[in-house]
Order: structure tokens, then C-alpha cells, then sequence
């Protein structure tokens, strides 16, 4: 990952964050290493996406939420456009941000999402989550 941001691929870095396994050095590396071309890959947010996982699941929700506004805000064009929403809404219900959860589910209910994004969102709802 290291040289001239125009020589960096997106793909490459969809990569490293798909198999780096040491959460500090990936952490560090998510936050450092997004160069502006980038956020126009659909690669890039797939990693972005990748990352708020395990974001989700080291209990970083701070950094759950960072992600998921970028996501929301310049990653519409991702496949996991709703899944990332998802779980930014995930990390907003997590720090009882309820309202903007609502808003942020809102908007994945109007962008016509999977079967399988909706029946999560279901089951989020129905649990009172």
C-alpha cells in the first residue's frame, strides 16, 4: 500500500483488508490509506464494507459510525450500499441513537433492498433493537 496515490489500485486494497488479520495494523492502514480517487471504486467500498464488519464485531462503534456516514454519504454506488447501511444503522441503535437509526433504515426500506437486507431489517425491528 505504500508509494504514490496514482499508483495505488483500489483492488489491492479491497485485498489487504480482506486478509489482514492483526485489527490494529488494519485499522491503522483503513484510516491512512484512502486516497480521494478511491471513493469512486466500487472495490474500495466492498472493503469499506468488509472493514465496518468487523468494525461491528470488535465492538468499535465509533469507528462503525465514522464508516457508515462515508458510506452513506459517497458510496451509493456499491452493491453493499444497503448492507453498509445496515450496520451503521446497527452501530446508531448500539449508542441509542434511535431516531437517526430510523432515518438511516428509513432510507434503506426506499432503495429497494434485497429480500435478504430486508428480512434482517424486519428481524432488527421486531426485536425492539
Amino acid at each position: 500500500m505504500n508509494g504514490p496515490s496514482v499508483e495505488k489500485d483500489p483492488r489491492i486494497f479491497f485485498l489487504y483488508v480482506s486478509t489482514e488479520e492483526n485489527w490494529f495494523q488494519l485499522k491503522t492502514t483503513v484510516i491512512r490509506e484512502s486516497p480521494p480517487n478511491f471513493k469512486s471504486s466500487v472495490h474500495y467500498w466492498n472493503a469499506i464494507y468488509l472493514f465496518m464488519e468487523r468494525a461491528l464485531v470488535f465492538g468499535e462503534t465509533d469507528l462503525l459510525i465514522e464508516w457508515g456516514k462515508e458510506f452513506q454519504k459517497f458510496g451509493k454506488q456499491s452493491p453493499k450500499y444497503n448492507d453498509a447501511l445496515l450496520l451503521y444503522g446497527l452501530g446508531l441503535m448500539d449508542l441509542k441513537n434511535e431516531s437517526e437509526a430510523k432515518k438511516v433504515f428509513s432510507e434503506i426500506e426506499s432503495n429497494s433492498p434485497s429480500k435478504h437486507v430486508l428480512s434482517q431489517l424486519e428481524e432488527i425491528k421486531s426485536s425492539g433493537k
